[in-house]
């Protein structure tokens, strides 16, 4: 019988793309003409279509199936060699090939080092980094949602293709390659980009703006590049994006550098990753925004803090202070950089966080890392020490080096420490204090300590447990215990869970106003091991310090991209006004709010005048800088309803807040917009009770625009979040159709 070379693609029955069914072959032609180590394979490219056919798992004989082999290795590296001989598959089902086997994905080191600038450009620092970020499932459950991978996108998970070869029904079926991969829709980055011979453009993405988006590599293979004869090595993604209507070709025509540095809104991102072939990223642009042509600027200095006006102009002094002095700050036991307002005079004071032993050889406790946070104040651009706290690097289920912010009897405010050294004895054990700031001292007051005797106290006094017998009945015998007690609170299993309880309920108020203090783009902390330090330059110091002043000024802090909860305290949270006249128009904006405003930009003065255009796009005209809409936030006393909504479990809230919104009448940009400033806020929670206030906030926060639009869309959402479900009847919604001059607004407020 003659042998005849074949290739099957099998796909995993997952969810595509889009409801059409997308079927991603590992054969795309790559256009990627600066990254040579991301290609295709020549051997699928050559196949004959008719040889080169797909077909669902279930259509392909089981024992067929059986006679694939494979090897695994690191988990995340599946090495698939032309012909393997390793371990036989022998399965009956479609879990053999299923994503949540295989399918691995990290976010980026954000790690970019620059020939002839970084001295660790040849020190194989970018390997460090990368093989230390940590490998999560993209969903433990094989479908296609992004449970286990953070980030604020909206994700979807491509079919996987599984590329086989073999000759004919009798002999054995290798594995060529297996091609993972997603798309993600309306998303804005900074980038490199440069246009090619054809309508097309070559696309890196700045890496300090890749958080969120799911990287597969795992060493510095797919990280080298060339940037206008400059090499870099650069933990990030290439795409090749097709130029639809030649806007683009025009716009880099002009320019006289090959790459340029700009901000660019992208339709969608197709990612398709080969783990022998590599990756394969396609992209459609919505927008451009030409930053500026000296990317030798963006690669080799420090991150510009950019747009500072209209905002708190004491960000820039924060910004400018911590960066001076981050020989200060950034030690090489440092594992945290972050922001907290301990005295609240509205000015924060900076906290780092160091990495220590409790060396102490009578402590007996299973943990003896610790996590001693030093605080400054900042006084004209200087740091002035205050003061260390004893914090634990892990106290339980995985909480570590957290403060809490605790109400006190009177309505005052107090910070909650929970210490692993007793600052009056100076000796390690447990204790918990309550502490402010007063000038340039800390103030301390005990709360709950533990003598070498075992002996609990509370605010100092002796803690006495009452204890007393009761009668049970367990597996048919009556069996007599003790029961121990204080106050309110009663434990059958002795004064160490009793303790507990009480200490839990002293923090119950906390649960809402509790900030961890370690910083991942300074270190990835595991509970069960040592933090890894990663190696930054000062281009990646800068531009995450200037996202921790921004996020702590503007209240949007990412829990998950710092590993810190930070809620927004005033009623009205980012309400952003969009403008779409018929044609280029001059408009005037107003506000009437019964409260009042805390931040708008570009600056509200007594009012906004722009010159607005069909697209959104706003030239405001105190400035003469070009925006895409008009932001503020503010503090009033509105009377939410929330007898009436929808609950909604966290893990749902992003697919649920797409539905409405869409139906609403929010457009794919400013629905995503919306997501990915609230979703950080609300994901996490186990439910949230959602509700839009359409009315209270008209009456609220009337708006006054002139020329008066043709049709006025103002979405404001109230949110609550729950511990468990409720009923409550469904608020029924009406749809919003744009006619003429359409004015949109956004905005929120979470209820406590």
């Amino acid at each position: 019988m003659s042998r005849k070379m074949i290739v099957i693609g099998i796909l995993i029955l997952l969810t595509a793309c889009s409801n059409t069914e997308k079927v991603h072959d590992a054969a795309d032609k790559d256009n990627m003409s600066e990254v040579e180590e991301i290609t295709n394979n020549s051997d699928v490219d050559n196949v004959l279509p008719a040889e080169n056919n797909t077909f669902s798992l279930k259509e392909i004989d089981i024992n067929r199936l059986n006679e694939i082999r494979i090897t695994e290795e690191d988990g995340n590296r599946i090495l698939f060699d032309d012909y393997l001989s390793s371990t036989e598959i022998v399965s009956e089902t479609e879990a053999v090939f299923s994503d949540e086997y295989y399918d691995t994905v990290r976010n980026s080191s954000q790690a970019l080092y620059c020939e002839g600038f970084d001295e660790d450009f040849d020190n194989d620092m970018i390997d460090t980094n990368i093989s230390n970020m940590k490998f999560v499932h993209f969903d433990s459950s094989g479908t296609n949602t992004f449970s286990n991978f953070e980030s604020p996108y909206n994700l979807t998970k491509k079919n996987t293709v599984l590329v086989l070869e073999g000759t004919d029904e009798s002999s054995e079926v290798n594995v060529k390659d297996i091609v993972y991969g997603y798309c993600v829709d309306n998303i804005t980055l900074n980038c490199f980009i440069k246009r090619n011979t054809s309508d097309t453009f070559d696309v890196i993405i700045d890496p300090a703006y890749m958080y969120g988006l799911p990287v597969y590599h795992s060493d510095a293979a797919c990280c080298d590049y060339t940037v206008n004869g400059l090499n870099i090595k650069a933990d990030t993604l290439f795409l090749n994006v097709a130029d639809v209507d030649g806007a683009l070709k025009d716009t880099l025509m002009r320019s006289s550098s090959s790459y340029v540095y700009a901000q660019l809104t992208f339709g969608e991102i197709d990612c398709s990753y080969g783990v022998k072939s590599g990756y394969n990223i396609t992209a459609s642009i919505d927008d451009y925004k030409l930053i500026t042509t000296d990317t030798e600027r963006v690669l080799t200095k420090s991150f510009m803090f950019e747009n500072t006006e209209g905002k708190n102009p004491e960000m820039l002094r924060v910004y400018n202070t911590i960066m001076s002095n981050m020989d200060v700050l950034n030690t090489e036991s440092t594992l945290g950089i972050t922001l907290l307002d301990l005295d609240f005079d509205n000015i924060p004071e900076v906290l780092a966080t160091r990495y220590s032993d409790i060396s102490d050889p009578l402590y007996k406790g299973s943990d003896t890392e610790a996590a001693d946070v030093d605080v400054y104040r900042i006084e004209n651009e200087n740091l002035i020490y205050i003061g260390t706290l004893y914090n634990y690097h892990t106290v339980i289920y995985e909480l570590g080096n957290v403060l809490g912010l605790k109400t006190l009897e009177d309505g005052s405010k107090a910070w909650f420490n929970m210490s692993y050294r007793n600052r009056n004895t100076g000796e390690v054990s447990d204790t918990d204090y309550i502490f402010t700031l007063e000038g340039n001292e800390l103030k301390f007051q005990e709360v709950f300590s533990k003598d070498k005797e075992g002996n609990y106290y509370y605010f100092g006094e002796p803690m006495v447990f009452e204890e007393s017998t009761f009668t049970d009945e367990i597996y048919g015998q009556e069996t007599t215990s003790t029961m121990y007690s204080w106050g309110n609170y009663k434990s059958r299993f002795g004064t160490w869970e009793l303790i507990g309880k009480i200490k839990q309920g002293y923090c119950e108020d906390m649960k809402d106003s509790s900030f961890n203090l370690y910083s991942d783009w300074l270190s990835h902390t595991d509970p069960n091991n040592k933090s890894y330090k990663l190696q930054l330059t000062e281009r990646m110091l800068s531009y995450n310090v200037a996202y921790l002043v921004d996020s702590y000024y503007l209240g949007s802090y990412d829990a998950n991209k710092q590993y810190f909860e930070y809620r927004f305290l005033g009623d009205y949270a980012k309400p952003v006004i969009y403008l779409y006249p018929t044609k280029q128009e001059d408009v005037s904006v107003k506000i009437d709010l019964k409260g009042m405003l805390t931040c708008s930009y570009p600056e509200y003065n007594d009012g906004w005048n722009v010159t607005a255009y069909p697209d959104g796009t706003l030239i405001n005209k105190s400035d003469g800088r070009e925006y895409s809409y008009l932001y503020w936030e503010g503090k009033g006393a509105a009377d939410w309803d929330m007898s009436q909504g929808f609950v909604v479990k966290g893990s749902d809230t992003a697919r649920f807040l797409q539905d409405k919104l869409e139906y609403l009448g929010l457009t794919a940009r400013e629905l995503n917009e919306f997501i990915v400033y609230w979703l950080p806020l609300m994901k996490d929670n186990k439910y949230n009770l959602i509700t839009f206030q359409t009315a209270a906030y008209e009456e609220n926060a009337r708006l006054y625009i002139t020329p008066k639009p043709d049709s006025v869309l103002r979405v404001f959402m109230a949110y609550k979040a729950l511990d468990d479900y409720i009923e409550v009847p469904e608020q029924r919604l009406s749809t919003f159709k744009r006619n003429g001059f359409a004015a949109v607004e956004w905005g929120g407020t979470e209820v406590k």
